[in-house]
């Protein structure tokens, strides 16, 4: 409970940030379009959001699943020019099991 607390801060401090930034004058001329999008269940989280403008599309996401061994988190940042992505799996069950499976607790 307190784990999904501190995100619920987190995710809502940022999104402060950005409706603050949003909220300023600005100079452009033309049509800008925000979204945001932040989503909060019992096996995970998603929060993402792009702005669209004169040049193009800006957008970026991340997820973060739990499943029965560890977690998944991917992401993605987007450019009108170029698109990056991650994916970090990590099988926490296998390396607690490892760890505490003797005296060898090498990674």
């Amino acid at each position: 409970m307190t784990r999904r607390l501190s995100v619920l801060f987190v995710i809502g401090a940022l999104l402060a940030v950005a409706v603050s930034a949003a909220a300023e004058p600005t100079a452009w001329r033309g049509s800008v379009d925000m979204n945001v999008n932040v989503e909060i269940g019992g096996d995970g989280f998603r929060l993402g959001g792009s702005i669209t403008g004169l040049e193009g599309v800006y957008g970026a996401w991340i997820n973060g699943t739990l499943h029965r061994d560890g977690l998944t988190v991917d992401g993605r940042v987007e450019q009108p020019e170029r698109t990056y992505g991650f994916t970090l799996n990590a099988d926490i069950s296998k390396w607690l099991r490892r760890s505490t499976s003797g005296s060898d607790n090498r990674i």
